[in-house]
């Protein structure tokens, strides 16, 4: 597919679409996801949205001279058939208690439409490539922060060029 894009070049550009998902997990290169014996659809869903995120910050690096923008983004929480079946309770009221208080909050009406869910993939293919940062990861039509503060995902970035090489190997594929 790198040659289609080269030519189309200046405005070829590569969209990931990610999940909120991936703020909840490090980057790991057990791609096959064996370290626990224990396989978790939800984990390895965030998992696999977080080596998303880490790729297409790594294609921005490969292919930064080739005339290529590739964006990373997260649609926000959007009511759809794949969330109500993995996680059922997600958009019902749920009560979280803190220090000396309670917190209600209740997702239920709140979750996003596909519709609106889709506005910042959109924005991505359309608004000139000199307004975004290749490599980026957005949300809601603006940059956003690729880790969260204490989720202990920040340095985990640095296992991408092994998982490269693993992927590289899966497709036999060469360097």
């Amino acid at each position: 597919m790198l040659p289609l894009l080269e030519k189309a070049a200046p405005d070829a550009r590569v969209i990931t679409v990610s999940s909120g998902g991936m703020y909840t997990v490090p980057l790991t290169n057990d791609l096959q996801f064996t370290d626990d014996g224990n396989f978790d659809g939800v984990t390895q869903y965030a998992r696999n949205k977080r080596v998303q995120v880490a790729l297409t910050e790594k294609w921005a690096e490969m292919y930064k001279d080739k005339g290529i923008g590739f964006y990373a983004m997260h649609p926000g929480w959007s009511q759809t058939p794949g969330l109500e079946k993995s996680l059922p309770g997600f958009s019902k009221r749920w009560e979280m208690k803190s220090t000396g208080c309670n917190l209600f909050h209740r997702l239920s009406g709140n979750l996003r439409t596909i519709e609106e869910g889709a506005d910042t993939v959109i924005w991505l293919a359309l608004q000139p490539k000199e307004k975004l940062q290749s490599g980026a990861f957005y949300f809601d039509r603006a940059e956003a922060s690729k880790h969260l503060l204490f989720a202990a995902t920040n340095r985990s970035h640095a296992f991408i060029d092994s998982i490269v090489d693993n992927l590289r190997s899966f497709s036999h594929l060469s360097t």
